[in-house]
């Protein structure tokens, strides 16, 4: 080739080169965030790229724009940057991947920004100052007082009561009527305090609004004779106006409607309702207190309690108005129990006056009639932890008539006898047990197998396993063992009714069965009271669990669902999550242990009970059984009562056990000395087996153990030649 071609070849490689790396420098330069970069221009480029769909340079620039900018500096980027309806850049961001995570973080970031700036104190004063600069100023300083919500209501309050500030009373009134319901509740607080005039001003406000929780409010001003008459005048108007939209009785009291108030508290926070003046960005509750020097203050409790708060505050209210309303009474004790069961570990309710007691000190002040109103809300509204609460305020308070009956209505403490919880179940058969009636009532039958149930509480869980068929039943089966549990197998309830009745409780109920028989199977259940709050765990195909999810939503039901799998981690969180949500902690070993104890010391009482209420020797089965518990105390126990029961069974199975070599010496010394006193008793039914194991154990042994042995022997009345044997021995 002629070296003049080669050059020219030469030479324009090289201008296509210097072309083509130019045209990427410069598409580089203005594709890339630049090297000196700010918030603005970092906001500005996350948008751009958002809108661009370049997905790389938005996360790039929305990444740094995260670390270099607080919450303040991206809000004031935003209120006065180049995008007003940024609000479309984040919502494309929210659906390409890649970018949307961090959208998400830069929205919350505004947001959150822009909730605190809206109740800084600063700003709202100034808003409000604005209120009377001119139509503008006023419609932006509503729209951010609007934003405040009811942390507006402290200095808003403030400037209407304020006469140096007289000229921006109007604009005032109108901004409250503006922001509307969550200012309700703070002016409701304020309005028995505030000056006639005002008084007036904050009721047509209210009626203005035309939120009816503010009749209570308005009617204990009218009601009170201190009241000014002018401003009682405009309170009535505005009642009048607020009750036209209900059907309230005329001659309704403040009282009763602060009842009522309370109560639809306590029902929002039992359904798990948001309460209006809830403070979900902090996840806290707002609780409004007001005194004429430091105006009205916003105390914040935990959102877990904030329901029961407000329940508790206006049943005050309604006591203070009438303390003679027991009802209020009644709903101020379940309030305030709940709301300590509530409150998340290791946080505390600022609410809670610092000179008052716990709340176990007024239940039991209260007396058994208002103790059985908590239980009979805590059973209906199937609130084991409160329903142990009034168990437990009844035991210490109440005698054997107050327990057993109660005016005018069904004792809530013999429907504890059948409630589902067996922790329920238990607290109320011991209040009855101790209580030692005198004569049988509705429910006694119940109490000693209940007892007997509470003896067999153990560390073991047990689940009802309902297959299809018996190779079905047999897989369910082994996937209740890998998964923690004892069965009670068959194809249909009626299989396991009385393994289920003999058991010591049912943990869960696990079943392969269809949608049709999965729904029968929750109506038989509903009525039987030891599985009828057990969780049922279904384990289905894929579209089985979708039918059964749109029978039985999630957050109201104890029928689940999951799909079969391999995965044995997914199977036993399935299971987790059906117990957890609606049956609670399984009993723990110690607290099982606990409860058969109890029951083994109550059923000696029985036994001794010479009233004849109940018959221990329903509990024998269970008595017999629990001598062959591994916890020696369980096994000793049980012998001690069985010792005392005049049944032939039951001295034999004592005797077995105690006569048992394998069993620890303590054990049988124990054992020994309780059929010594059966002997006594009841005189001698062992077996001839028996007898001769007796007589080998008196021989063999030394100590303490042949010491029992031959009390045993004496107290059986054996032939005397047994001890000259002995005698004689060598």
């Amino acid at each position: 080739m002629p070296l003049l071609l080669r050059r020219s070849i030469w030479s324009l490689g090289l201008v296509l080169t210097l072309l083509l790396t130019g045209a990427a420098a410069v598409a580089q330069e203005e594709a890339a965030p630049k090297t000196e970069t700010t918030p603005k221009t970092l906001w500005a480029d996350f948008n751009h790229y958002v809108r661009i769909a370049r997905p790389d340079l938005a996360q790039a620039a929305g990444s740094v724009l995260l670390e270099k900018a607080d919450g303040n500096q991206l809000l004031e980027i935003v209120e006065s940057g180049d995008y007003p309806d940024y609000e479309r850049t984040l919502q494309l961001a929210a659906r390409i991947e890649g970018v949307k995570e961090t959208a998400a973080k830069i929205g919350s970031k505004i947001q959150e920004a822009r909730v605190a700036r809206s109740r800084e104190a600063t700003r709202i004063s100034t808003d409000i100052e604005k209120l009377g600069e001119g139509e503008r100023a006023n419609a932006n300083a509503t729209v951010r007082l609007r934003a405040a919500g009811q942390y507006s209501a402290p200095a808003l309050l403030s400037a209407l009561v304020n006469e140096k500030q007289k000229q921006l009373h109007p604009y005032v009134l109108t901004a409250m009527a503006q922001i509307g319901r969550p200012l309700v509740y703070p002016l409701c607080v304020a309005l028995p305090s505030l000056e006639p005039v005002q008084q007036g001003q904050v009721a047509q406000v209210l009626a203005e609004i035309g939120y009816p929780r503010a009749l209570p409010a308005l009617k204990a001003v009218s009601e009170n004779p201190k009241t000014d008459p002018n401003a009682r005048k405009m309170v009535d108007a505005a009642y009048r106006r607020l009750a036209q939209s209900t059907d309230l009785p005329a001659n309704v009291s403040a009282a009763e409607l602060f009842l009522t108030l309370s109560q639809n508290h306590y029902r929002s926070a039992t359904l798990g309702d948001k309460e209006p003046n809830a403070d979900l960005s902090q996840n806290k509750g707002v609780v409004w207190v007001y005194s004429k020097t430091a105006g009205l203050v916003a105390i914040q409790v935990p959102l877990a309690i904030y329901g029961d708060v407000m329940a508790m505050r206006s049943a005050e209210m309604a006591l203070t108005l009438n303390p003679q309303m027991d009802q209020a009474l009644s709903l101020w004790l379940a309030s305030n129990l709940r709301r300590a069961n509530r409150l998340p570990q290791g946080e505390t309710d600022p609410s809670y006056p610092a000179g008052h007691q716990p709340p176990a000190f007024y239940l039991e002040m209260a007396g058994p009639l208002r103790q059985h109103d908590v239980l009979a809300r805590a059973l209906d509204d199937k609130d084991s932890a409160l329903a142990l609460n009034a168990i437990a305020g009844l035991t210490a308070t109440a005698g054997t008539d107050a327990l057993i009956n109660r005016e005018g209505t069904v004792q809530p403490l013999l429907r504890a006898l059948s409630y589902p919880d067996r922790r329920v179940r238990f607290a109320a058969t011991f209040a009855m047990t101790n209580a030692r009636p005198k004569a049988a009532f509705p429910g006694s039958a119940r109490v000693v197998p209940v007892l007997a149930e509470a003896l067999r509480q153990g560390a073991d869980r047990f689940a009802v396993v309902l297959g299809k068929d018996r190779e079905s039943l047999n897989k369910m089966v082994a996937l209740a063992k890998d998964l923690g549990y004892k069965s009670y197998g068959g194809l249909k309830l009626a299989d396991v009714a009385e393994q289920v009745s003999a058991g010591p409780g049912v943990d869960l109920i696990l079943t392969d069965l269809g949608v049709d028989d999965v729904r029968t199977l929750d109506r038989q259940t509903t009525t039987d009271y030891k599985l009828a709050a057990v969780p049922i765990l279904a384990v289905v195909n894929g579209a089985d669990q979708i039918a059964l999810n749109h029978l039985y939503p999630e957050t109201d039901s104890r029928v689940r669902s999951t799909v079969l799998s391999d995965d044995a981690a997914a199977l036993k969180q399935a299971v987790a999550d059906a117990t957890a949500v609606y049956a609670g902690e399984t009993i723990s070993p110690e607290e099982a242990e606990r409860y058969a104890l109890t029951s083994l010391k109550l059923l000696t009482q029985v036994s001794q009970d010479g009233a004849g209420v109940f018959d221990v020797k329903e509990a024998l089965p269970a008595l017999i059984e629990a001598l062959a518990d591994k916890r020696p105390a369980i096994a000793s126990g049980a012998a001690e009562v069985l010792a005392t029961v005049n049944s032939a069974d039951g001295q034999i199975a004592v005797g077995d056990a105690a006569l048992d070599a394998a069993r620890p010496q303590e054990l049988r010394i124990a054992l020994l000395q309780s059929l010594a006193k059966s002997a006594t008793l009841m005189g001698n039914h062992l077996n001839e087996v028996q007898l001769g194991k007796l007589l080998e154990t008196i021989k063999t042994s030394q100590g303490e153990l042949a010491l029992a042995a031959a009390k045993a022997h004496g107290a059986l009345t054996l032939p005397t030649a047994n001890v000259v044997q002995l005698i004689e021995q060598p």
